[in-house]
């Protein structure tokens, strides 16, 4: 195994896995049974790292079908992925998870495709919204939340008071091409993620840190708002070869000009 997987204990029952190219796994262990929230990007070694954690029986539970998110999920046996997320799985094919780490790593990190787990070729289980994953002591709800991809989910564990927005709401939310919703479609996936703000206190995010504010979801309402009105900053980027508009201006560091915290990047093909 090339690249390691650095772990962190958030708390009693989620454990933080980190890939070298930066996005985290999520690791939930009740009484009987465990979940893996997202596979990374397929380096090598997540499956052994699960292992060494725990030997409970295993679900892996996907919150969208983007190839940093879906990487490993050959490597394991029960896999759960929204329907409407199938046919971006095939996009992400390992040519372009390589391509994405790469990127993440830098030119001089040494790839092959040996270092990877392959491409995932059965279909997974279905993931649908309010389904439960009960592990003893724990309880997992699904939320659908489409706009990053048609299929995306946030997870809510019920006795922790936490949620993984995953990909769904964050500090760069790509809201950009034909496997995402349109603003509209998002703005009101949002609004919906908002009536269950009273169930958690701690927000889990993918990407950086583990912890992040709640805010991020008032933000990117807000954002919504603003570019389907044609206030937002508008700026011009571009994502992974791809050229897009930055709702609101940011720093070198992707921080918000503004203070803050949550932001969005789509194109015209989604402004609407």
């Amino acid at each position: 195994m090339k690249y390691g997987f650095e772990q962190k204990k958030l708390s009693e029952h989620v454990t933080q896995i980190t890939e070298a190219s930066g996005v985290s796994a999520f690791l939930v262990t009740g009484t009987q049974r465990a979940a893996l929230l997202d596979t990374c990007s397929g380096l090598k070694g997540l499956k052994e790292t699960v292992g060494a954690l725990t030997s409970l029986p295993l679900d892996v539970i996907l919150t969208h079908g983007h190839g940093d998110h879906a990487g490993s999920a050959a490597d394991f046996e029960k896999v759960y992925m929204h329907p409407a997320d199938g046919e971006l799985l095939k996009q992400h094919n390992l040519a372009m998870r390589m391509d994405y780490v790469r990127t993440m790593l830098g030119p001089e990190a040494e790839l092959s495709e040996e270092d990877f787990v392959p491409d995932a070729k059965e279909p997974f289980a279905e993931l649908t919204d309010g389904q439960i994953f009960d592990l003893g002591g724990i309880r997992l709800e699904i939320i659908h939340v489409p706009g990053h991809t048609k299929g995306s989910c946030c997870v809510l564990l019920q006795e922790e008071a936490a949620i993984l927005f995953g990909d769904a709401c964050n500090v760069n939310t790509l809201v950009m091409d034909e496997n995402s919703t349109d603003i509209s479609g998002y703005r009101r996936s949002l609004e919906r993620l908002k009536t269950f703000g009273g169930r958690y206190e701690t927000v889990y995010y993918s990407h950086g840190p583990a912890v992040g504010p709640r805010e991020c979801l008032e933000d990117n309402i807000e954002l919504c708002g603003r570019i389907l009105a044609g206030t937002d900053d508008a700026i011009p980027c571009e994502f992974l070869g791809h050229k897009a508009i930055r709702a609101a201006a940011i720093s070198p560091d992707f921080r918000r000009k503004d203070g803050k915290f949550g932001n969005i990047v789509y194109s015209e093909l989604t402004r609407k």
